[in-house]
């Protein structure tokens, strides 16, 4: 019998007990290690090399999808299959998960029953779409490393918030304009930031100057 490795990586101990459980329910599959941040992810992926990597998309120090692109960057060995576990049932996170190299990609709330199911789409080559229902091939990888347009994951008001900040706007000026309290600013900056792949919230005036050049 074939075993299959697995690396889980989620800033939650007490999620990745329970995927590790739900994992090791399967008398193919054995868990190699287990990771809180994407850095140290990604280095017990260089290390032990999984054959899959489960992650979730937020993450300190190096988000999930920046961990994505990294691994299916790295020439020096094939990368492993990847299964993104999220909270986010937008479509777009999905589209953007597959282009940076994801497998699969499981809603967190759905993972009792349908991880294992995932785990095992994406062993037999297919990608499993839970958002519409739907399987599809998996992705040659000079596709699936092709980064989308990002701009088409922003809300209008996460555009806006752009503009603003282009336009030297500070976080206190932007708010009322947007009919919102000063305190949902920065959410809106970290929404930004997870859906450009940066790092820190606070890199978002700088993207806001590029942004603002290419549109």
């Amino acid at each position: 019998m074939t075993r299959h490795t697995f690396l889980i990586v989620d800033d939650h101990p007490l999620l990745r007990r329970g995927i590790r459980s739900l994992l090791q329910s399967q008398p193919d599959f054995h868990v190699i290690g287990e990771a809180g941040d994407g850095l140290t992810a990604l280095n017990l992926v260089a290390l032990h090399r999984p054959d899959v990597v489960v992650l979730d998309i937020v993450m300190p120090m190096l988000g999930g999808l920046e961990l994505l692109r990294e691994m299916n960057q790295n020439q020096s060995q094939p990368p492993p299959r990847t299964i993104v576990l999220s909270l986010h049932d937008d479509e777009a996170y999905v589209q953007q998960a597959m282009r940076l190299g994801a497998a699969g990609y499981v809603l967190k709330h759905s993972a009792s029953a349908g991880l294992i199911p995932a785990v095992r789409e994406v062993l037999a080559g297919r990608f499993s779409c839970p958002v519409s229902g739907k399987t599809l091939p998996q992705p040659a990888p000079e596709t699936s490393r092709r980064i989308m347009d990002r701009s088409e994951l922003l809300t209008t008001e996460e555009r806006m918030v752009l503009q603003m900040m282009a336009a030297g706007a500070t976080e206190e000026q932007i708010a009322p304009k947007l009919g919102r309290q000063p305190l949902a600013i920065p959410i809106l900056c970290r929404n930004i930031a997870l859906k450009f792949g940066l790092r820190e919230p606070a890199d978002v005036r700088q993207l806001a100057a590029q942004w603002a050049r290419e549109h």
